[in-house]
């Protein structure tokens, strides 16, 4: 094989998305070779395709074998092009059946249906939240750099927040507060006048009535808040979680910099000792919240954990939104009784056709909303708006879980 071929045989094979691009190995990684990383990391579908792709490039046709069975048997469904490659190290016979395993993986399931629509003038939806007690639904945009509700006058923009690029969003009900995690990305306009930190929110008055300043280069994005209180905060891109107690005047470090690859979703356990972190490279880990150790979240259920971006709790489980998968998927993952492992997972949607790309949701009752097609690919360095055609709107859709 030439230098070229070998070159995108790698490519096609890694398949690596830009937060893996960005970051090498993290969390305590006792080998950072790709089949050190593929025993520590087993549900990493991003990680075996690594060691696929280095098992290719040195003809070692065994641990190609048992590297696609076990890519195969995580839901994957790689490019026709990436099963061509691997098809020259495996006897037709085996590679027939699990051409038909990833075809299967590939099959659209869509079991939800629209539930709003937010105009595409508004730019780059991540976030949602949901005021319960005033049937509000909130928005937040990382180009618009605004916090939308929607309510009896449609969709508006909430004023004087003077924030930067809006992710997260997450409701304290006993206090009334909506929280917001503001930052910088590459798609920030005018980053240098954008507030790094969370704001929280007077539901009764949609007036900004507290700052949390996050230090340095900080860029806090996923939230989640505890029944105190207090504000836990990722960062997917120097891999820090961070928490705001009451009255604290500025974020603190709960997990430092560099510990996780690129953490996204945050959920809190049962019983308010840990937290489950979805790692975007490496799949799920759980921290002490008493000291911020982090220990990865094994798992019985035989299918791929990384690539998720949003991370939900869900009547004692976790719902999951897979965006740096393929296919992109919508899991219901169930915990075991002491909340230490997965115990299994099941497909709530999975390639559907009406998403774009799938990014943040939230529980509203029994039922699971989400941002569908958040478009982070249409926007640039700065929000400029890159590729062919007209801004869309963005369908934020609606899942039964228990159905």
């Amino acid at each position: 094989m030439s230098r070229g071929a070998a070159a995108l045989a790698f490519l096609l094979l890694a398949g690596c998305t830009a937060p893996l691009a960005q970051r090498g190995p993290a969390w305590p990684v006792h080998a950072e070779e790709p089949a050190g990383l593929a025993a520590q990391f087993p549900d990493s579908a991003s990680v075996l395709r690594r060691l696929l792709a280095a098992a290719h490039q040195a003809g070692d046709a065994a641990t190609v074998r048992t590297g696609i069975a076990r890519l195969a048997a995580s839901g994957y469904a790689p490019s026709q092009a990436t099963i061509d490659l691997l098809a020259t190290h495996v006897p037709e016979a085996e590679m027939e059946a699990l051409r038909l395993r990833f075809a299967a993986n590939g099959a659209r399931v869509q079991r939800s249906r629209l539930f709003a629509t937010v105009p595409a003038a508004h730019r780059l939806v991540e976030g949602i939240a949901w005021d319960s007690r005033d049937r509000r639904l909130f928005a937040a945009t990382v180009v618009g750099r605004a916090l939308l509700v929607h309510d009896a006058q449609g969709w508006r923009e909430v004023e004087g927040l003077e924030a930067g690029s809006l992710f997260g969003l997450a409701v304290d009900p006993r206090r009334r507060l909506l929280w917001l995690a503001s930052g910088v990305v590459e798609q920030t306009p005018s980053p240098e006048t954008a507030f790094r930190g969370l704001i929280a929110v007077d539901l009764a008055t949609l007036r900004p009535v507290r700052r949390v300043p996050v230090e340095g280069a900080g860029s806090p994005a996923d939230i989640v808040v505890a029944a105190d209180g207090t504000v836990y905060a990722s960062d997917p891109n120097s891999g820090a979680v961070y928490r705001a107690r009451l009255g604290d005047a500025a974020l603190s470090v709960l997990v430092p910099p560099g510990r996780l690859r690129s953490p996204q979703g945050l959920v809190l356990a049962a019983g308010g000792r840990r937290l489950y972190v979805s790692d975007y490279g490496y799949g799920l880990a759980m921290v002490s919240l008493a000291d911020g150790q982090v220990s990865r979240l094994e798992s019985d259920a035989g299918t791929m954990l990384d690539g998720i971006d949003g991370l939900v709790g869900y009547r004692g489980g976790l719902l999951a939104i897979q965006n740096g998968t393929n296919p992109r998927r919508i899991l219901l993952l169930t915990l075991s009784r002491d909340g230490s492992r997965i115990a299994g997972a099941r497909v709530l949607e999975s390639n559907n056709a009406e998403w774009g790309e799938p990014t943040l949701g939230i529980v509203r009752g029994s039922d699971f909303l989400y941002v569908a097609d958040a478009q982070w690919d249409r926007y640039g360095p700065a929000g400029a708006l890159q590729g062919e055609g007209a801004q869309r709107p963005t369908a934020i859709r609606l899942l039964r879980p228990s159905n």
